[in-house]
């Protein structure tokens, strides 16, 4: 293909990306009152991937019968992914609806509370078992070497639970799973005991299974084992487990309290593809493990100490660990930690992992080996940090954007890791934090070249200074035109995809012909009143035609991509908002000015009466500089202007000098329009 016909797909491609986010809505068919159901919300874009540039989002959940009452109606997305536990009362069918910004979707949730129930409990007999509707394990339930068990799509499975301890139902597999649930039907494991708990699923030495679109909550009522000596609520050891599409979460409470995701040992094979992981004291903690994990979101783990969002010890000869197009979002302690393991993250984002008591990072190095490609790094106490008691920790970063609270890479002395045998080489890279670059070792620790760093640092083709991404106050790390990162990467790497010179960060910008976009008129603040709805606009020019997305707070606003934004009903609550808008075209991109929104309560008229004359007087009282009119009539029908006036002091009087013609008049004030 040549550089031109390369470059015209690559356009064709981007025009495509003009079309507006859409919503998936993954949730269980049929549902049982009062037991907690998962809703999970995804903003996709028009390709179909998940929108991980929509950095922070709310999703609103409604339904349309009301005799059904939602335990919640709201679902945090972290980059384009996020759910939420909702316990449905009312016992009716509804169709339950999702909404992001402009964007929605709906899905039919049947009620299965006149279905019968199947008891089960014991080790299962045969070589096969099928599960479908509604399943209860009242006991361990063991599926034997050699034996398979299949559960159907739309079957929930209810597992007793137990309100405390470590000692509740659990699954024994030492021969296969498969749960096959779809997007549309998947199944559910979970608890059926409203506020209680159960236990856990062991592979051990089993045959491979699958897990795909399977929905696994509230367990962890096990033994602790592992880093936080909580229980894992899956347990492989010597297996190989895919989970597909799956959802594993709500299994500790804010205190981290009782489980954690997963404890993997050794021969075990794991692969994770499009599931999230979510609200629990841990992720997976894995050791002798080999690990593919694509295209997965870990969001919300918590607790005091190891409360990481993956913990990978030393693998096996043979094994790799591997995570490519994973989202980390938000934890205690460290989002990915290593303890002797040889680890690749590619193409990942890892953010929100701040808590200053754990000294929580980015990413954890302790002896092997970690390369890190195209990844964002954002908002962690320390970026990435390596550290070793003697055995080489070397880091490799390449093509990666890192902002750390304190520090943003770091070869570290810590008590029990006292050597400075750490090697760690950042190229075409941006790292910036108020100090940049820390070692308490030496500078031999480091090779690092060709980088963007908030501070100094020597090294060939290193820079020191402002990186210039788009609008890093809305998490926007892409790069802008002018930046001194573009085609500022090693000669010796590869290209860009345009055919440029490498750019430094995990954004490079695709150069194409064309004129970047202005902004020729830009938002103006406005002042309205409560319930009044409010329109900002933009008008800007550029070639190819450009694309917006407003900001509000500094934060994106879903599905509002236009030349203008209105907003509706506006209340005391968006008094102060701050509007901005991101303009974008191939060639480049600009934030306009920030437009302020006033919102001021309605005028009234105040303090009436009838002076010697005959004539009528009454003061006007509102909150802002504006004009007012003020109307009359004796019907209520039909009403005449008697006067313009601007307020300029909040209280003005006025007298209507002609009601000395009438037997009785009403008199009203509205802004004008």
């Amino acid at each position: 293909m040549t550089r031109l016909s390369c470059l015209l797909a690559a356009l064709a491609a981007l025009a495509l990306d003009t079309r507006a986010d859409s919503l998936r809505l993954v949730v269980q068919h049929d549902y049982l009152p009062q037991i907690p159901v998962l809703v999970r919300v995804e903003v996709l874009k028009p390709d179909g991937s998940k929108n991980r540039d929509l950095w922070d989002a709310q999703a609103t959940l409604t339904v349309d019968q009301p005799g059904v009452t939602l335990s919640t109606n709201s679902v945090t997305l972290r980059n384009g992914v996020g759910s939420a536990l909702v316990t449905f009362a009312g016992g009716d069918d509804f169709n339950l609806t999702a909404t992001v910004g402009t964007s929605q979707a709906t899905r039919l949730l049947h009620s299965a509370a006149s279905q019968p129930v199947t008891f089960v409990a014991g080790t299962l007999p045969g070589t096969s078992t099928t599960w479908s509707g509604i399943i209860q394990i009242t006991n361990d339930v063991t599926v034997p070497s050699g034996h398979t068990l299949t559960i159907e799509s739309n079957t929930i499975v209810l597992v007793n639970g137990v309100a405390s301890g470590t000692t509740a139902p659990d699954l024994f597999v030492n021969g296969a799973i498969q749960s096959l649930g779809t997007e549309s039907n998947p199944v559910t494991i979970t608890c059926a005991n409203p506020g209680m708990r159960w236990g856990q699923i062991r592979h051990n030495n089993a045959q491979p299974s699958l897990y795909r679109y399977t929905t696994i909550t509230l367990a962890g009522r096990a033994a602790g084992e592992g880093h936080t000596t909580t229980a894992p609520v899956i347990r492989p050891m010597n297996s190989v487990i895919t989970f597909e599409s799956c959802s594993i979460t709500d299994h500790a409470d804010a205190s981290g309290q009782p489980g954690k995701i997963m404890y993997s040992l050794s021969g075990s094979d794991l692969t994770f593809n499009d599931c999230l992981l979510s609200r629990a004291r841990m992720g997976p903690e894995i050791s002798g493990t080999a690990l593919l994990c694509t295209n997965t979101w870990f969001i919300e783990m918590r607790g005091p100490d190891d409360s990481d969002g993956i913990y990978l010890h030393d693998q096996q000869a043979g094994q790799s660990l591997r995570l490519v197009d994973t989202v980390i979002a938000g934890g205690d302690d460290d989002a990915i930690d290593t303890l002797g393991s040889v680890v690749s993250v590619e193409n990942c984002i890892l953010r929100d992992w701040s808590n200053p008591n754990e000294d929580a990072k980015g990413i954890s190095v302790f002896h092997g080996e970690t390369d890190v490609r195209r990844c964002l790094i954002v908002n962690c106490f320390a970026g990435i940090s390596a550290k070793s008691s003697g055995p080489l920790a070397k880091v490799k970063i390449e093509q990666s954007t890192i902002l750390g609270v304190t520090n943003g890479v770091v070869a570290a002395f810590k008590s029990n890791a006292t050597a400075g045998n750490i090697l760690i080489e950042v190229t075409n890279s941006i790292v910036v934090a108020p100090e940049a670059i820390r070692t308490d070792f030496g500078l031999t620790n480091f090779s690092i070249g060709f980088c963007n760093l908030s501070s100094n640092w020597p090294g060939t083709g290193n820079l020191a200074g402002d990186p210039m991404f788009v609008s890093a106050a809305a998490n926007d790390y892409h790069l802008r035109t002018n930046s001194p990162c573009v085609d500022a990467g090693d000669p010796a790497s590869a290209l860009d995809a345009d055919g440029t010179r490498a750019d430094l960060g995990v954004y490079p910008i695709f150069q194409a012909s064309g004129e970047a976009p202005s902004i020729t008129a830009q938002p103006l603040s406005r002042i309205v009143m409560a319930g009044d709805n409010v329109t900002f606009d933009v008008t800007a020019a550029g070639t190819p035609s450009p694309n917006y997305q407003w900001l509000s707070n500094t934060v994106a606003l879903a599905g509002l991509t236009n030349s203008s934004v209105t907003i509706s009903n506006v209340s005391a609550s968006n008094d102060g908002d701050r509007f901005a808008v991101v303009v974008s075209n191939t060639a480049g991109s600009i934030t306009s000015d920030t437009a302020i929104l006033t919102v001021v309560g309605p005028p009234q008229l105040a303090q009436p009466r009838l002076l010697l004359d005959g004539t009528f007087r009454f003061a006007l009282s509102s909150d802002a500089v504006r004009t007012y009119q003020i109307q009359a009539t004796t019907n209520f029908v039909d009403w005449e202007l008697l006067d313009e006036l601007v307020n300029t002091n909040g209280l003005i009087d006025w007298r209507d000098t002609n009601s000395v013609s009438f037997d009785y008049r009403f008199y009203r004030v509205h802004s004008k329009p």
